[in-house]
């Protein structure tokens, strides 16, 4: 009971309402006093809800921090991939995620109260129980967000004064002990009412479904131990799976279904003025993966198209086995490891990871789409497929368009570089920043003689020339999901591979993982033929288990963009001697599970695919292209790409916001002593490479 002070100074508890939709209007009522008439889990209900991430929320820690640190996102403008970052954006992070866990910890106590009390009731007596330890499971997750982004932090806190940070090893060391006994207090039989499932936006208070998940959230944390702690990872992996299965099945996702607005519900991708352009990173990752394109594009599974017609994409196709595409060798920087540098694909790679269709929508594949007809985001629908490089007169400073350089980038696949968006490469690139165009002037007065018809206007080239986020993740129509359970195969699959006791094979985890992502895709129809292809993508790796023979150079084709002319190219692939990746390889079986991973989480689950890369350097993310200095990366030169990558090459991590430094400059001091390192976005956590 030491915590009633602090529960009822926080909120107004004991006001009659409908349901669990109403505790925030409670919890701001300053007259509320009884928490004895609060039920638990709206506050728990609350959290999960608050998780959501409004829009705001949304847009600066999911798409501009989240996304853009997992290359999931090819452009952000924040400078968020070379360790730039915006302190307003990170308050506003840093206070969601608090709230989040004092909402949850609300949860926690509420139920102590309830079940201290002598007259409580038979159902609740069994039930809360079940609520208590589905909130103590909940409190690790959102726990996780904070530690995972920032790094060290309270263990006992959000209880309304300043706490003791504490290590990320003692965090991790803290999660699995809460999910060790919140997993087994679960009472499976315990079922609940009708107005208690609608309190609970994932999983109706389905007792089986949230052990499951806490079974997955421990196999999950227990592998992020791998190369810190090898020892503790196993045994706590191995325990997780003796509690019992984890995530196996569609219908065990844990996910909240969005919905249009403007509040936690609101799709946490939806804002129509993110680009969520497709990365280089995840263009290599699945270019030349998997099955031909033309079968994905005859939409198996009816996800894509209200009237698929992959004829029509025929004329377009280019073999992505012989052919590199268009170099413009003085419009993107070199200063890359990225193979792909300076190439353009201008045209539908024949083979391509079918689940890309569904993740992104290709320039000018704006009809037809299933879910309106059209892209939502800015410019997409007017811009240009059709545009090349510009060069401007000394003279006069006119910009024009150099003839040779005209390029179709209708259903291309391109990924935008990584690296500084401000890049002296890339102002004249007009398959990045567009052109100059006419467009009716909307303020046209024909009596004004001044008035004029028409206006110049540059309208961007991202939309009409990259990938860009599927509509249908930006359209607060999906389940957000945090954890599907092609994640817990690729991590029984991962622990097989280490030689840990998880009662399954590595190869048949990996592929049962790749089928559950197909399916939940809707590409499933692809899977026997998926697996079995051994076409390496961009950076080397395959998808066939038993395929692990390394690639080697290969002689292709490509087009001079300045000239036009053909030419051959030797292709070679990122040198795994280089790589930081520790295995020094590019198409092991490690390499072949992180790289399946990451598809199948994106774009779900950002935060998680940059947890993978910084723990293990998987899989393979090129090192930033600059023409110039990055301030926010001391290690980083213009010759970098000539060796060996190192974590400091890579944003990682956010920086703590200046609120806490403000607030408690005592608590931000401990807090970036147990980091080890500067409070940058480059500095590792302790379980990632360097970190440690």
């Amino acid at each position: 009971m030491k915590n009633i002070l602090r529960i009822l100074s926080v909120g107004a508890f004991a006001v009659a309402f409908a349901g669990c939709a109403d505790f925030e209007e409670i919890n701001q009522n300053p007259q509320a006093t009884d928490a004895s008439k609060v039920e638990p889990y709206y506050a728990l209900n609350k959290s999960i809800m608050q998780a959501q991430q409004n829009p705001d929320t949304g847009e600066r820690l999911f798409v501009i921090n989240w996304a853009s640190l997992a290359r999931q996102d090819g452009e952000d403008g924040y400078g968020t991939a070379v360790g730039q970052y915006n302190d307003d954006h990170t308050v506003n992070c840093y206070n969601y995620m608090c709230n989040a866990i004092k909402y949850v910890v609300d949860a926690i106590d509420l139920c102590d109260i309830h079940l201290a009390d002598e007259n409580i009731g038979e159902h609740d007596s069994q039930f809360l129980p079940n609520v208590k330890a589905f909130a103590r499971i909940w409190k690790v997750y959102v726990m996780t967000e904070f530690v995972d982004s920032f790094g060290p932090m309270p263990i006992e806190g959000f209880k309304g004064m300043n706490p003791e940070f504490n290590s990320v090893k003692d965090v991790y060391y803290y999660f699995y002990d809460e999910l060790r006994d919140a997993v087994s207090q679960i009472n499976v039989n315990v079922q609940p009412t009708d107005a208690e499932m609608k309190c609970d936006p994932s999983y109706s208070y389905d007792a089986s479904k949230w052990k499951a998940y806490g079974i997955s959230l421990w196999m999950r944390l227990a592998m992020r131990l791998s190369e810190a702690d090898p020892a503790k990872a196993q045994s706590e992996f191995e325990a997780a799976v003796a509690a019992g299965d984890g995530i196996l099945t569609a219908d065990q996702i844990f996910g909240v279904q969005e919905k249009s607005g403007w509040d936690d519900l609101s799709g946490v991708m939806s804002r129509t003025w993110d680009w969520q352009t497709l990365s280089s990173t995840v263009a290599n990752l699945m270019m030349n993966l998997g099955t031909p394109s033309l079968d994905a594009l005859k939409d198996p599974g009816n996800v894509l198209y209200s009237a698929p017609d992959a004829t029509r994409y025929e004329p377009y196709v280019k073999d992505s086995d012989t052919y590199l595409g268009k170099r413009f060798a003085d419009f993107y920087s070199g200063a890359t490891d990225n193979p792909t540098k300076q190439f353009f694909f201008d045209g539908l790679p024949s083979t391509l990871d079918p689940r890309a269709f569904v993740y992104f929508t290709l320039p000018g594949d704006y009809s037809n789409r299933i879910e309106t007809g059209y892209a939502t985001f800015p410019g997409a629908v007017n811009a240009y497929q059709i545009t090349g490089m510009f060069a401007q007169n000394e003279s006069t400073g006119e910009v024009s368009m150099i003839p040779e350089t005209e390029t179709d980038a209708t259903f291309s696949w391109n990924g935008l570089p990584a690296g500084w968006t401000q890049d002296d490469y890339l102002d004249l690139n007009g398959l990045v920043n567009g052109q100059m165009q006419e467009i009716p002037n909307p303020d046209y007065d024909p009596s004004d003689p001044e008035s004029e018809p028409t206006m110049e206007t540059t309208l961007s080239g991202y939309g009409g020339t990259y990938p860009q986020l599927a509509e249908k993740y930006r359209n607060n129509t999906q389940i957000r999901v945090f954890f599907g359970p092609w994640e817990t195969y690729f991590l029984l699959a991962e622990a097989a591979l280490y030689g840990w006791n998880v009662g399954i094979s590595a190869q048949e985890a990996y592929e049962a993982g790749i089928k559950a992502s197909l399916d939940y895709t809707g590409m499933g129809a692809l899977y026997a033929d998926y697996i079995a292809s051994t076409s390496y993508n961009r950076v080397g790796t395959s998808v066939s288990w038993n395929h692990t023979d390394e690639p080697t150079p290969v002689t292709m084709t490509y087009v001079d963009g300045m000239t036009g002319e053909e030419g051959e190219w030797t292709y070679n692939y990122p040198n795994p001697a280089n790589i930081l990746y520790e295995g020094k390889a590019l198409n092991d079986h490690l390499t072949k599970i992180i790289t399946q991973k990451f598809i199948a989480n994106t774009p779900w689950l950002p935060l998680e695919n940059l947890c993978d890369h910084s723990r293990l350097g998987l899989p393979f993310w090129d090192i930033p292209a600059s023409s110039r200095l990055l301030p926010y990366m001391p290690e980083y030169t213009l010759t970098s790409y000539e060796g060996a990558q190192k974590p400091g090459y890579f944003a990682q991590r956010m920086v703590y916001p200046s609120s806490l430094r403000n607030a408690d400059p005592a608590g931000y001091e401990a807090a970036v002593q147990l980091l080890g390192g500067d409070d940058s976005r480059v500095t590792p956590l302790w379980w990632a490479i360097g970190g440690h």
